[in-house]
């Protein structure tokens, strides 16, 4: 099978200096790359945030929504919006969907060898155990989300004669989408039911969407600073990152980092 097209989609909402450095290291070690903007932030800023970063991206979408939480909570919606509102008149295979927070120190050719086209990665995947479903915020069965957990094992079950006993979970963190998942999210009718670290892989079980799995050091459980991608707003350490660029097989993805990457620090 093909290697797919890659193309980023670039999701920030706010620090237009720090995105500017984001994009320039992207382009750096991506150099032929097409960089489509998807601005999250307020409408009444898009002007500017078009105006700095335009220069930088091969496309710039704004979403319409105007309340914050529903974009934090639901960023698969958002990024449906932008495909059905402009990512499908685009020419790409898959996109890498790269926060304004995270740094990137390679090509995503070399992070992501062999992948194919039509195949989907998610940040630390990996079953729902017991474990996780007891203590993770959005299964927690004493937790105020587990009733849309439920509602939604519930929703799919139905609709979709979907009740698998060994349910799939992630971090989205880093993710690599086809456009086949896209077309086919498309279809759901209820699609605001569930939270989208579980009811996106979920849904690529039900489409038959294949899984590309590599292990990105994404943070589930243990001491987040051992980790470089985590879904925490705690910020990767630059020592830590130093010292991976260093190693000949080190991390080269690193989420959350809230400053501009100096070149003195590379």
């Amino acid at each position: 099978m093909e290697k797919p097209n890659i193309a980023v989609v670039f999701w920030f909402y706010k620090e237009p200096e720090i995105c500017i450095n984001r994009l320039k290291l992207i382009k750096k070690y991506n150099p032929k790359i097409k960089i489509f903007g998807l601005f999250g932030g307020n409408q009444n800023e898009e002007s500017l945030y078009n105006e700095k970063l335009g220069g930088y991206l091969d496309d710039f979408y704004t979403h319409p929504s105007a309340n914050s939480d529903w974009k934090w909570i639901h960023g698969d919606l958002m990024l449906l919006d932008w495909y059905k509102d402009r990512g499908q008149k685009l020419k790409w295979d898959s996109v890498v969907i790269v926060q304004w927070d995270m740094l990137v120190f390679d090509s995503f050719d070399h992070q992501f060898p062999n992948i194919k086209r039509g195949e989907m990665f998610m940040s630390g995947l990996q079953t729902l155990d017991k474990y996780t479903e007891e203590n993770w915020e959005w299964t927690s069965p004493n937790g105020e989300f587990r009733a849309d957990f439920e509602n939604f094992l519930n929703y799919v079950d139905k609709k979709y004669n979907y009740h698998n006993k060994l349910l799939p979970c992630c971090l989205f963190v880093l993710e690599i989408i086809p456009r086949m998942f896209f077309e086919k999210y498309l279809t759901v009718e209820n699609k605001g039911i569930g939270m989208l670290e579980y009811k996106i892989p979920i849904y690529a079980e039900i489409f038959n969407i294949k899984k590309y799995l590599k292990d990105m050091g994404a943070h589930w459980w243990g001491n987040v600073e051992e980790y470089p991608l985590n879904a925490e707003p705690t910020e990767i350490k630059t020592e830590y990152i130093e010292k991976e660029l260093i190693k000949k097989n080190g991390w080269r993805i690193f989420h959350p980092y809230f400053k501009i990457w100096e070149e003195n620090e590379k």
